[in-house]
């Protein structure tokens, strides 16, 4: 089997195979159920899709604590735009990438559209509410306007000469439990479509010719890593089902816990049993890219958690204060 590795744009997953303070520093605090980790990448390697920078990761496994997830967005949010500029009144320039007409790819868009602009404001009205000095663009997508979107951002940073370029954009990852329950922040930016191999120009500060901010949430997964999440979902079930204490377990449960032993997982699942997670996600994926089968799946529920998280982030980025 060729090397694979499974693609995702979240940090968290793509760094599994990484080693700790030599391709990356890691710190982790929780508040209220939200997980806040921050990932220093050191080294550019071929074990994982990012560049060197910052990563910022705040996973929340439902939308009960929406004011501390707000809380904690605008102070990760406020302290990288004080780096990024170092500047108290920088004027910010807001992208939302992806495609409006379709859900998985909208989130970006959804989130502009409902952002402040204040720089056609007078000096004195921003000050006196404390407003950042903001433009927002939604640019669209190539396959509507013929564009690149990296190209029509940086004509605009190169007329409007903004201190700051943040873009937002839908991401893709390997673990269906993490589509739109993740924000990730990023001071390095972004390659558009790359999570689903739709590689666009990059979206970056040598491209751009000023400082960027990236903030990315998972809406979709590809099929190859979906499989492999229900392989180990099958696993535990098989584990469960041979434990007399979890084996009449009814109703709805959050998954199944427990793993099989190797013996086990030779016996009950044959070959595939012995491969480890990598090597089934590189046979899930060698399986169906040939036959053109390596589809972009989302939840069935995304209407509704898209429209939550982009109004949460809209919220939280209008609430920024100089």
């Amino acid at each position: 089997m060729n090397k694979y590795y499974p693609r995702s744009d979240l940090a968290i997953e793509s760094l599994a195979k990484a080693v700790l303070d030599k391709d990356y520093k890691h710190s982790q605090q929780t508040i209220n159920n939200i997980s806040i980790e921050t990932f220093e990448i050191l080294r550019i390697s071929d074990l994982y899709p990012h560049n060197i920078g910052h990563y910022i990761e705040m996973s929340f496994p439902d939308y009960e604590n929406i004011a501390t997830l707000s809380q904690q967005l605008k102070k990760q949010l406020s302290s990288l735009i004080k780096q990024k500029t170092l500047k108290n009144d920088p004027f910010i320039l807001f992208a939302g990438l992806g495609n409006m007409t379709l859900t998985s790819d909208a989130i970006g868009p959804k989130i502009v559209q409902h952002l402040r602009a204040t720089h056609h404001y007078h000096i004195t009205l921003r000050h006196q509410h404390h407003y950042y000095d903001t433009m927002n663009i939604i640019p669209g997508v190539m396959a509507h306007t013929g564009m690149e979107t990296a190209d029509m951002i940086q004509c605009i940073v190169r007329e409007t000469k903004p201190d700051l370029v943040i873009v937002i954009d839908a991401l893709c990852a390997i673990s269906y439990e993490k589509l739109c329950h993740v924000i990730q922040i990023n001071d390095v930016g972004l390659y558009p479509g790359s999570g689903i191999g739709n590689h666009r120009k990059a979206l970056n500060e040598d491209y751009l010719g000023v400082p960027m901010i990236a903030i990315g949430i998972p809406t979709v997964i590809h099929v190859s890593a979906l499989m492999n999440e229900m392989y180990k979902l099958l696993e535990g079930y098989f584990k469960e089902s041979m434990e007399s204490a979890t084996a009449l377990k009814v109703g709805k449960r959050k998954t199944y816990e427990g793993k099989l032993s190797d013996e086990q997982r030779r016996l009950i699942l044959g070959e595939l049993g012995e491969l480890d997670q990598m090597q089934r996600q590189q046979l899930f994926n060698e399986v169906l890219q040939p036959l053109d089968k390596q589809y972009i799946m989302s939840d069935k529920q995304l209407d509704l958690d898209v429209e939550m998280i982009s109004k949460i982030i809209s919220a939280s980025i209008n609430d920024l204060t100089i």
